[in-house]
């Protein structure tokens, strides 16, 4: 049994309360996609964003209608307040689908003490995020140079144990964005598996009705959890349910990803973190795999800003509808 001290609700950001606490960031795509993103009164003026009444949920779509040379629109919002450890609950019923060309994210990224800190020196945390037809979740973090994961052996690729501290597999474990011997920008890496049943991203997550994404963020680690729309626990912390009882973690079974150990101090790594919901195009994620992807031969595409331009049509879901969004912490944080 632990004796920590249990988590309280620290900002509710759920539906009306949501649009106030983001920024619309709009200038140009720091990961240099073909993708135009709009200011508040833009998106709302082109239906880009607003409140989906049914579900008590916030819409975060893309332009799917017009061919613009210079990007397709789209919204990148980032909150205007930042949190150090804690945990980050959101109860997310629809992301951008599966399509060829997309690159939806749901993230965290340190401002540093003084809010001004140069990435990724105040760290960043991709909680949810994926590219193209990609159907399961990649879990990453990107830091400067002196932060890897040093539990990556319970469970590298082809680990049988039964007994492994998160269900993904390593992909990459340092987290410097410019280390030694892994591509560049690829940070520590755990993608989620191919699990039947376990829909994690993209189109299967969409039609599985989504769930919950929690990530907990300590002085010992960072985890991941993905809690499926039809598991008990996703029913008792879902946005519709009273905040009668904060979340404890210990309940949501194994994580997607743990990045743990002592190759890293998550306390200094990552400072003043804001959260930060965006769909980008290409790029140099999306559009640097065009080809090993799959997305040149499957669309007839050379180039994923060609396919993005002239097919807005195929992009109508690739928007988010977020049922809520909370964050908790622990009493002395």
């Amino acid at each position: 049994t632990t004796t920590s001290a249990a988590y309280t609700l620290k900002d509710d950001l759920s539906y009306k309360n949501f649009f106030s606490a983001f920024d619309f960031f709009s200038g140009p795509d720091p990961t240099n996609g073909f993708v135009q993103y709009q200011n508040r009164d833009a998106a709302i003026k082109s239906n880009l964003v607003g409140y989906l009444n049914d579900t008590q949920s916030v819409f975060m779509g893309v332009d799917h209608t017009t061919k613009d040379p210079k990007g397709r629109a789209s919204v990148r919002l980032e909150s205007t307040k930042t949190w150090n450890e804690g945990l980050i609950m959101a109860d997310i019923r629809h992301m951008p689908d599966s399509i060829c060309g997309s690159w939806p994210a749901f993230w965290m990224l340190g401002q540093g003490q003084d809010g001004k800190a140069v990435w990724p020196n105040a760290g960043e945390v991709d909680i949810l995020e994926g590219v193209n037809g990609e159907t399961d979740n990649s879990v990453t973090l990107h830091t400067s140079a002196g932060c890897a994961i040093t539990n990556s052996t319970t469970n590298a690729q082809g680990s049988t144990s039964s007994q492994s501290s998160f269900l993904g597999s390593v992909q990459t474990s340092n987290c410097d964005v410019n280390a030694q011997g892994q591509a560049d920008n690829v940070g520590c890496s755990i993608k989620a598996p191919t699990t039947a049943g376990l829909a994690t991203y993209g189109t299967d997550f969409n039609s599985a009705g989504g769930g919950i994404y929690a990530m907990e963020w300590t002085s010992s680690g960072i985890s991941v959890w993905f809690l499926p729309r039809n598991s008990p626990v996703t029913a008792a912390l879902s946005s519709a349910s009273s905040n009668a009882t904060a979340p404890d973690p210990s309940t949501f079974g194994t994580p997607l990803a743990r990045f743990a150990g002592s190759g890293c101090d998550y306390t200094k790594r990552f400072v003043n973190m804001k959260i930060i919901f965006n769909t980008a195009f290409c790029g140099d994620w999306a559009g640097k795999v065009w080809d090993e992807g799959g997305c040149a031969k499957k669309t007839g595409a050379t180039t994923c800003q060609a396919y993005v331009q002239n097919n807005p049509d195929v992009f109508a879901d690739a928007y988010w509808e977020v049922a809520g969004l909370k964050v908790y912490e622990k009493a002395g944080n």
